[in-house]
């Protein structure tokens, strides 16, 4: 595979009109067509910069994703290979939301996660940054704001650092009423998966190989 720099991605007009039109539009599209939107849509959002021949494109992708939320574009992208660009911004996305729906509980996992992996996990020991949700959160807005000018493969890295300090925290959070040792080990586990998918996909991008 090549190390080429990604290249500007014209979106067809007709897929972000597919976008903006009635609610339902999207989901009685072909599955084909779907997943296409999907990888348009995501190289649009994060590969498209200022200054091409699709600044109009760009705005309008803004916009919409202004007025309507990322919320749209997410269900596209969940139907996406994990290890793809559209795979790797619905994980983001899943992160986001549960971090703005329980910052209290995220932030005491997480602070359980990098207790337990001082001292084994190289991405916690001697990191640059610390990992906090609050941290990663931001990066992951400012991806799916659009026009990201930042290290992706940095970004998906702290991302994948997160989720895999959840999984960790999870694993060491005390047992109640209401959380089965189960149900709690389950939930690590999916942590976890989205860990390493995030991983790959953060080796892929540097790669130059993150479709």
């Amino acid at each position: 595979m090549s190390n080429r720099p990604h290249k500007p991605v014209s979106m067809a007009p007709w897929r972000l009109e597919a976008s903006e039109s009635e609610e339902d539009a999207i989901w009685r599209l072909h599955p084909e067509r779907r997943l296409a939107i999907a990888h348009d849509t995501a190289q649009l959002l994060v590969r498209e910069q200022r200054g091409t021949d699709s600044d109009d494109t760009l705005s309008r992708m803004k916009t919409f994703v202004d007025q309507e939320g990322v919320d749209t574009l997410a269900e596209l992208w969940s139907s996406a290979d994990p290890v793809s660009l559209p795979g790797a911004l619905w994980r983001l996305f899943g992160i986001r939301e549960q971090v703005r729906v329980r910052p209290d509980v995220i932030g005491e996992v997480v602070q359980r996660g990098l207790d337990a992996l001082e001292t084994i996990d190289p991405v916690v020991v001697g990191a640059e940054e610390p990992v906090t949700a609050a941290g990663v959160g931001e990066i992951i807005d400012q991806v799916l704001r659009g026009g990201f000018s930042g290290d992706l493969a940095n970004a998906l890295e702290r991302a994948s650092a997160l989720a895999r300090v959840i999984a960790a925290g999870l694993l060491h959070w005390p047992e109640s009423h209401t959380d089965r040792e189960h149900d709690v080990a389950l939930r690590s586990l999916s942590w976890g998966v989205v860990a390493t998918e995030l991983a790959d996909c953060a080796r892929r991008e540097k790669n130059g190989q993150l479709r």
